[in-house]
């Protein structure tokens, strides 16, 4: 087992996305240190953190990758991987229209596969200034939201390493309630957690994403200095979001929740203060979130 192997470990402790991103970037160290060619991480939720990790992960190995995040032609690409040939990582970030061109995907193929991997690029619009063929010792990490269906791209996902970067909405509030724990500039982590606490109880059935909590945050800080209630303004962000599939976890965390909470007061049935330390111990949700459920149940009753 080599130096590598001994560190692929997950932390205990922390969120079921934060231990995604970490092994997301386990993933990236591989490409970083020569143990692979190349990485195609994919996810449709946006505000995962899957360039985040991927660029920060980077910097932790003292690597500046060549970013590559807007429309680039056949020839442009071709010019790009013989600039940046040897030994540089090429972070292409979404850029999916590479991926349904033949022209594109030709040339990834034979940058990522080969002893040697050799390029090459035939056609009289050729600049002086390039060869028509090169040798490729680069690394490239690869972006994108869905991986394409087209068998051409089959040839190219061949020749990486794949990793899918996705979260429950149940996981992403868990995320949110970790990084809210020391509260945001003047508000409080129990505001944090208010707020926190509203986003999963109007999400209904859209995709949450981590891009929706400083915003969410702010809005509440805008409506206490203008008087308002803040909550119409954390819905109407709510609204824009896109529909999750399946459109099940919400239903799915209710009952979890009140499974949890018959536990706590069949343990506890004298004590709320008891029943609420076992609820918010189990379900890492706030105060609030116990006695909005611990109502439910009470009308249920």
């Amino acid at each position: 087992m080599n130096e590598f192997e001994n560190e692929i470990t997950v932390e205990p402790g922390l969120s079921e996305l934060e231990q995604k991103q970490q092994l997301l970037a386990h993933h990236v160290k591989m490409v970083a240190r020569k143990l692979s060619h190349a990485l195609f991480v994919f996810g449709s939720q946006g505000g995962l953190g899957k360039s985040r990790t991927i660029c920060r992960t980077l910097g932790e190995e003292n690597i500046t990758p060549v970013l590559i995040n807007s429309h680039v032609t056949p020839l442009s690409l071709y010019s790009t991987l013989f600039l940046y040939r040897d030994e540089q990582i090429i972070f292409f970030d979404d850029v999916d229209s590479m991926f349904s061109s033949m022209a594109h995907l030709g040339l990834l193929r034979s940058a990522l596969w080969g002893h040697p991997r050799i390029v090459t690029y035939g056609s009289s619009q050729l600049p002086s200034n390039l060869p028509p063929q090169f040798e490729f010792t680069s690394r490239c990490i690869f972006s994108a939201n869905v991986i394409p269906k087209n068998d051409a791209f089959k040839a190219v996902l061949s020749r990486c390493d794949i990793f899918e970067l996705s979260a429950t909405n149940e996981e992403v509030l868990d995320l949110m309630r970790c990084v809210s724990a020391a509260g945001f500039h003047n508000i409080s982590s129990e505001d944090c957690m208010m707020v926190i606490d509203y986003i999963a109880d109007n999400a209904e059935d859209r995709q949450l994403s981590m891009r929706l909590l400083t915003p969410s945050l702010r809005k509440l800080q805008y409506a206490r200095s203008e008087g308002l209630d803040w909550r119409p303004l954390v819905k109407s962000q709510l609204q824009t979001l896109g529909l999750k599939q399946p459109a099940t976890k919400r239903l799915d965390s209710k009952h979890q929740d009140l499974r949890i909470l018959h536990e706590a007061v069949k343990k506890y049935p004298d004590s709320v203060k008891d029943q609420m330390a076992y609820f918010c111990g189990q379900t890492k949700k706030s105060r609030a979130s116990f006695y909005r459920i611990l109502a439910r149940y009470k009308d249920e009753e």
